[in-house]
């Protein structure tokens, strides 16, 4: 079970990254259209925000996932 944890926790970052190309190309509000829209227009502080809140999310899923790992095995507990 921990790969399939690991894979989940790094599926989270496919997720997020994916998003933007299929609302583009599937006309769908949310954050993919969001910071493309803010990029066209040159909307910095739009793209920052964008950019820390994905980051807080994948940073917070690997270590989430990090963190379920150690949980779920007696070794990698150890280390930590």
């Amino acid at each position: 079970i921990l790969p399939t944890v690991t894979i989940l926790g790094v599926g989270i970052a496919w997720l997020l990254s994916s998003a933007v190309f299929i609302e583009v190309v599937f006309a769908r509000p949310g954050i993919g259209a969001l910071i493309v829209n803010a990029v066209n227009t040159r909307n910095y502080p739009i793209v920052m925000g964008v950019v820390l809140v994905t980051t807080f999310l994948i940073v917070s899923a690997t270590t989430l996932s990090d963190l379920v790992n150690a949980f779920l095995d007696p070794r990698t507990r150890e280390k930590l």
